[in-house]
């Protein structure tokens, strides 16, 4: 019996009729509860440095509304298992009026390019200062969310697909900026600062009569994120340089030329047939661009002659490589770009180019070491903080809930930044494990827990003869919640 070959085309979403939902807004608001009892303070409140900068992403909200958003965020630290939105407001304490935290998050989705100007603040206010030059990551990830009614959902290629998952899944697509900042310690550590949200132009339609949503493409975005980002840093009064990393889905000319009049230096892959052309000579014709002759990738990394030997960071470790650097001509932007072809250990050789033709090799490099760091943060954003699990339909919503979980990762980031490694984790307990292991972002995460959950009950253990066991078992306890 012939085995059924699987179609390589991306496929179209079939969903189940549902009937109408039981559970109607209008006619729940039409009949008031004078009974109804109202969330002021979460159970567990956020405490010291977290406090603070939640205080600040509060100021530029709504004020009728800016108060339940620390709520929310006390229950994203202390929920567990999956994380909905549901989950979050249980472990919150939130009562009766669960249904205006649903709003809230809604009117994070509606403001978050306000709110990411004040996260934004925030790191500046760490990192700027005497900082000469900016890097920053771009890419994008999906997040699976399968529903006849979820908003701006859509089919979407599988970046990592397991034993059991497909070549494509159904949800939601991110495109994602980050700052770059190298820790002392532990390297370098992406901290994401805004998302645009990308939707397909086949479910446009389902979006256009509700939102006035227009379809744009992912470079599109990743333009207009760039745009935000240089107005945002000019109106702060920084004069740094900006440099960008991406892979090489972004080193295409509809997102570079543009880039490039913003003044951003740009680091990306190439492909390995680039078409790529000699530096014309000097003395040639004025408009000439292009030099004569092709340059060929392949056989420049073929050949045993011309490699030198650098030794430079990549991904928090030393490495010792080959490489080939030269200048060339591309279509890509028209104009010259430095070309540094890197090979591995096991022979294997990537091309990558930078547009800034006066580039170190080393500071390519680096740069792109240092682009894994915003694989990082998305794997822990959907692991350690359960992006995309919320259970929400509506598009703003959404919007929000991913964007409260990239921003809770950067600013607990910016809140264990000068913490002691000692402060952060403690391994005594976990023989197995490699007690010189960097502190993950799930430890620094448990860290604020803790502190939650210690200012809120141990300020409450009695004084007398037993109470330093009390204060040991208590201890215990914590750190089995957190």
């Amino acid at each position: 019996m012939a085995k059924n070959k699987q179609s390589r085309k991306r496929p179209q979403p079939k969903h189940k009729k549902n009937k109408k939902s039981q559970h109607d807004k209008r006619r729940r608001l039409q009949r008031p509860n004078p009974e109804r009892k109202k969330t002021s303070n979460a159970k567990v409140p956020l405490t010291g440095a977290m406090l603070t900068a939640v205080s600040v992403l509060q100021a530029v909200m709504d004020r009728r509304i800016a108060f339940r958003l620390s709520i929310i965020v006390a229950g994203m630290f202390l929920a567990d298992d999956r994380r909905t939105a549901s989950a979050w407001f249980a472990t919150a304490g939130v009562q009766d009026d669960w249904d205006r935290f649903y709003d809230c998050l809604a009117s994070v989705g509606r403001t978050s390019e306000k709110m990411a100007m004040a996260v934004l603040g925030l790191v500046v206010q760490k990192f700027a200062p005497g900082l000469k030059r900016i890097l920053l990551a771009m890419d994008d990830s999906p997040t699976s969310r399968y529903g006849k009614h979820v908003e701006g959902a859509g089919v979407h290629h599988n970046p990592t697909p397991g034993p059991a998952d497909g070549e494509w899944l159904y949800g939601h697509n991110w495109v994602t900026l980050a700052w770059l900042a190298n820790h002392p310690l532990w390297g370098v550590i992406a901290l994401p600062l805004r998302s645009m949200l990308y939707v397909r132009k086949v479910d446009i339609p389902k979006l256009t009569e509700k939102y006035d949503w227009e379809f744009r493409t992912k470079h599109e975005l990743g333009v207009a994120l760039l745009d935000w980002f240089m107005r945002s840093i000019r109106t702060l009064g920084i004069k740094a340089k900006v440099w960008l990393v991406a892979d090489g889905a972004y080193g295409v000319r509809p997102f570079l030329i543009p880039v490039l009049g913003m003044g951003i230096v740009v680091v990306s892959r190439l492909r390995k047939d680039a078409c790529l052309h000699d530096v014309p000579l000097h003395g040639s014709h004025g408009n000439r661009i292009y030099g004569k002759n092709k340059i060929s990738l392949a056989k420049r990394a073929g050949h045993a002659k011309g490699w030198s030997t650098i030794t430079y960071t990549c991904r928090g470790a030393r490495v010792t490589r080959q490489y080939k650097t030269f200048l060339a001509t591309s279509r890509l932007i028209s104009s010259k770009i430095r070309v540094v072809i890197l090979r591995f250990e096991d022979g294997g050789w990537a091309p990558y180019f930078c547009t800034d033709t006066e580039a170190e090799v080393r500071d390519i490099l680096e740069a792109v070491g240092a682009r894994w760091a915003i694989e990082e943060h998305f794997h822990d954003a959907k692991e350690v903080w359960g992006a995309g699990q919320q259970q929400v339909r509506n598009l703003w919503s959404n919007i929000g809930c991913w964007h409260l979980n990239q921003w809770l990762y950067t600013l607990v980031e910016l809140c264990c930044w000068d913490m002691e490694k000692s402060q952060l984790t403690d391994r005594s307990d976990h023989p197995w494990d490699n007690e010189d292991r960097r502190p993950s972002h799930a430890d620094r995460r448990r860290s604020i827990s803790r502190e939650m959950l210690g200012k809120k009950f141990l300020v409450a253990l009695p004084d007398g003869p037993d109470h330093p066991k009390l204060w040991t078992l208590f201890q215990d306890l914590l750190a089995l919640a957190a």
